[in-house]
């Protein structure tokens, strides 16, 4: 129906359009995602530029036509400044928002993934950029109801047995033990330290993670294992990880 709406939002993906206007995809938390039309925007004097931005948080008052919103107002909340001056940060920026894009589907309202994202580039500004992005992941697992077992055997339920290496099955649903190795499609090979961090990251306050400090051999396995788990339930490759890549991942 047809009519004037305010809400919160996140500019998730931003795209030209015609000679001055821009295409938004706004994630909200009460209307989830919103794809809408600002019209002008690209005019050197357009009062909407500042808030419309990629990775912008504003207060925005939407037009909702019959096909297409349209950005009437906004008030800028947040530009989240540090991110833009650092390419490493804005990478993992980038990163962030593509898993929200990903996880919330069109006509689905989803408060709790709205919040992850706002919190997760919050603290891109203040801790290491690839802690802030493992704690995103599993909290995203969280949220899509899929986060993993990792104390026992996700497969048969038994125990795991200490060893060097723990095998981590996506398609298992966490960790397997040495007889359900196999059958449960791609596996990877990971510290026991690693699950550790791994479990004390579904978990951990924000402001504690900032503190958290691991080695990098345990950093590595869990910038391998943590995304390709994410991917495998997205049934997607998250192209940010690419640019994440080449700027040196940690």
């Amino acid at each position: 129906m047809a009519g004037y709406f305010r809400a919160e939002g996140i500019v998730l993906k931003s795209r030209d359009y015609q000679e001055t206007d821009q295409l938004l995809t706004i994630l909200t938390p009460n209307h989830g995602k919103i794809d809408a039309i600002v019209k002008g925007v690209r005019k050197p004097k357009s009062s909407l530029r500042s808030g419309t931005q990629q990775l912008c948080r504003s207060r925005f008052l939407f037009y909702a036509g019959k096909s297409l919103a349209t950005v009437t107002q906004c008030e800028v909340q947040s530009i989240f400044a540090p991110l833009r001056q650092d390419l490493r940060r804005l990478a993992y920026a980038c990163y962030l928002v593509e898993i929200a894009d990903s996880v919330v589907m069109p006509g689905q309202v989803n408060p709790a993934m709205y919040n992850l994202l706002k919190q997760g580039l919050e603290q891109l500004a203040v801790a290491p950029p690839a802690l802030v992005a493992r704690a995103f992941e599993a909290r995203t697992l969280k949220i899509l109801g899929l986060e993993p077992r990792l104390d026992r055997c996700a497969s048969c339920g038994g125990a795991l047995r200490s060893a060097e290496r723990v095998t981590v099955a996506p398609a298992a649903g966490g960790t397997i033990c040495p007889q359900c190795r196999g059958r449960e499609g791609p596996e990877y090979q990971v510290r026991p330290g690693s699950i550790k961090i791994w479990q004390q990251l579904n978990h951990m306050n924000w402001r504690h993670l900032r503190r958290l400090r691991i080695s990098p051999y345990l950093a590595r396995d869990l910038e391998e294992i943590m995304p390709a788990f994410l991917e495998y339930y997205l049934d997607r490759k998250l192209k940010s990880r690419a640019l994440i890549n080449e700027i040196g991942g940690q």
